[in-house]
């Protein structure tokens, strides 16, 4: 025993200390795993890198072995694991002092919510992080943290089957990177990225030719994403699939599937099973097809279960977050309060009288500055678009942007139609009559006609710019 004694504080002393630089090292090992696809040893690994950030007190360590974390579970759609971890790191990245890191934070959130589909709620996050990201000073973070939150916006259009703005928001990201001249990985990554997705996009609309160009651009970008590259076999499977080539489309579906599995990406491989067990079918391979189809359904059963926890804990979240908004609202009322009691009577009249002065001004100042924050929105440009491309999405998306204006028109006129109310909006957004007879395929003095009409229905001064109505409605 005494010899037992004396070798085990030896032993102890013996172990080798962990430096930052040691823990720096195992997240750069963590970006290859990544990248590899490979998230049950990226997840092992950063457990084991949050207890060593722990032990010597590494703030910047802990708080990218938590993302890390929630990163991995996330990509394993285990979002309420996910959700879990991002919650741990909102003090670690408050007291970081690094700017990026609440854009980070914010796009893993918009991920998992679009992954149980709250798809408003991911926008919302994405929106918010694009206005912090502009103030970003270093011009290589600040164009790929956008190139992110782009890639982001169009997958969340994509999954809402809007497929215009998957597009518009694609070719921003496009636009985004091209700014920038020295090119990395990451941004490589968003590149291909949405290239990928503008394949996606034209599949679905059933625009082969697209989709094989963007596919081809995408194998020219110079960055793989190991196990990840599952999206580009599928792609291609689906474009074979199309073209009636079915013994293409089984390859690289088996590949994909092969790839996906690895990644333990359930939810694409569920798909995959879906989608190569209408292959089978279609070449009359029926064991085939049933083998995919019982594969499909074991796997739709765990999602659908997974899905539910998902939901139920992300929603727990969400309530959670709102209650702390309240109570902070609470908090800084009762603050204005007791700090008002000892406000003296003199300083409350001067502001008023100061208030008053400058009341005009301020009216003025406000309606710039509302006109200005429109033009700002990144929606805006958005619904822009939408408009240009005479798409059939553009007054629903007009609506949720500019969500008190078709009221107004609907409390002076209950009777107006949807192709009123898209002119009504097109007005608002100060199209010309040229341009709105280019966009809608009509001939300009037709516009002409209609502006007439719509004056007599909404009861507009002749004297009065139509325009200048319906900014001021």
């Amino acid at each position: 025993m005494k010899i037992i004694f004396f070798f085990f504080p030896l032993l102890l002393f013996s172990q080798p200390k962990i430096t930052q630089k040691d823990i720096e090292q195992k997240l750069e090992k963590s970006n290859t795993l990544l990248t590899d696809g490979k998230m049950d040893d990226m997840i092992t690994l950063n457990l084991s890198i949050l207890q060593d950030a722990k032990d010597i007190n590494y703030p910047k360590g802990r708080l990218s072995a938590y993302y890390n974390l929630a990163f991995a579970f996330s990509q394993q759609l285990k979002y309420n694991k996910s959700n879990y971890y991002l919650k741990m790191m909102e003090p670690e990245f408050k007291n970081a002092n690094e700017e990026d890191q609440e854009i980070s934070m914010n796009i893993l959130y918009s991920i998992n919510y679009r992954g149980i589909r709250m798809y408003d709620e991911a926008l919302q996050k994405i929106r918010k992080s694009l206005v912090m990201a502009d103030k970003i000073k270093n011009d290589s973070t600040r164009h790929a943290i956008k190139a992110m939150l782009l890639v982001q916006s169009s997958r969340n259009y994509f999954e809402k089957k809007k497929f215009d703005s998957t597009t518009y928001y694609a070719h921003r990201v496009i636009e985004e990177l091209r700014k920038y001249p020295k090119m990395d990985a990451g941004m490589n990554t968003s590149i291909k990225a949405s290239l990928w997705l503008l394949a996606e996009a034209k599949i679905n609309q059933n625009k082969i030719d697209s989709a094989e160009f963007y596919i081809k651009l995408s194998e020219s970008v110079p960055v793989q994403l190991g196990n990840s590259e599952f999206t580009r076999f599928k792609l291609l499977g689906q474009i074979n699939d199309v073209k009636k080539q079915y013994d293409s489309a089984v390859v690289n579906y088996e590949k994909a599937i092969e790839l996906a599995a690895k990644a333990k990406n359930f939810r694409k491989l569920s798909e995959l099973y879906e989608l190569i067990s209408k292959v089978y079918q279609k070449k009359g391979q029926t064991e085939q097809e049933k083998k995919y189809e019982i594969k499909f359904d074991s796997i739709n059963n765990a999602l659908k279960k997974m899905e539910e926890d998902n939901l139920k804990d992300t929603v727990d979240l969400l309530v959670d977050e709102k209650q702390k908004h309240l109570e902070d609202k609470n908090n800084l009322l009762v603050y204005i309060i007791i700090g008002g009691i000892g406000i003296s009577a003199v300083v409350f009249f001067f502001i008023y009288k100061r208030i008053k002065r400058k009341n005009k001004i301020l009216n003025v100042k406000e309606s710039e500055t509302h006109e200005l924050s429109q033009k700002l929105n990144l929606a805006f440009d958005e619904v822009i678009q939408l408009a240009k491309n005479n798409d059939t999405e553009f007054l629903a998306r007009f609506r949720e942007v500019y969500p008190e204006f078709i009221p107004k028109l609907l409390k002076i006129e209950p009777q107006l139609m949807n192709t009123e109310l898209k002119f009504c909006a097109l007005l608002f957004l100060n199209f010309s009559t040229k341009e709105i007879a280019a966009y809608t395929f009509v001939q300009p003095q037709s516009i002409q006609t209609r502006k007439n009409r719509l004056r007599k229905r909404l009861n507009i001064p002749s004297d009065e710019d139509i325009y200048v109505w319906m900014k001021k409605l």
